[in-house]
């Protein structure tokens, strides 16, 4: 990462109104995001919160969601440094498989092993999320990857 000024660590409960800010200033979905909060990386600069990433678990499959860095400090490497955590930990907490939705990222999760699938094809357990039933648009492109 570019930035050396930044700490990846887990979210703390009190991160949680600057998460959600974050993502409504992205007009990212922020439902669901309170349920799965303890499964929440946050990116750190100082006492600022620049980043978050959260990872809902299913099983052996993982749903990543609320990937958002803040304007400012986009095209830092941030945002690519919270996925790769994201992904260490879930491969080292068992995930196998791990899906996403995005209606404006697919090119940023392909750049990190992400490839399309059809909504179909998706566990059925992660298919019954809020990101899935509620919070992310038919329209929504829909990615996974395997974790090795």
């Amino acid at each position: 990462m570019e930035s050396s000024d930044v700490a990846i660590e887990n979210a703390h409960p009190g991160d949680l109104s600057a998460v959600l800010e974050l993502l409504a200033g992205a007009t990212l979905p922020r439902a669901g995001v309170a349920q799965h909060f303890d499964t929440f990386l946050v990116a750190r600069s100082g006492e600022r919160l620049v980043g978050a990433i959260g990872l809902e678990r299913y099983g052996d499959s993982g749903l990543l969601r609320s990937a958002v860095v803040s304007p400012d400090r986009r095209g830092e490497g941030i945002g690519r440094a919270l996925a790769a955590e994201l992904l260490k930990r879930s491969a080292g907490g068992g995930v196998k498989r791990v899906f996403l939705l995005t209606e404006t990222a697919a090119p940023f999760f392909g750049h990190l092993g992400f490839v399309p699938i059809a909504r179909e094809a998706v566990d059925a357990r992660v298919r019954s999320s809020v990101e899935f039933t509620e919070a992310c648009p038919v329209s929504a492109a829909c990615l996974w990857r395997p974790i090795p």
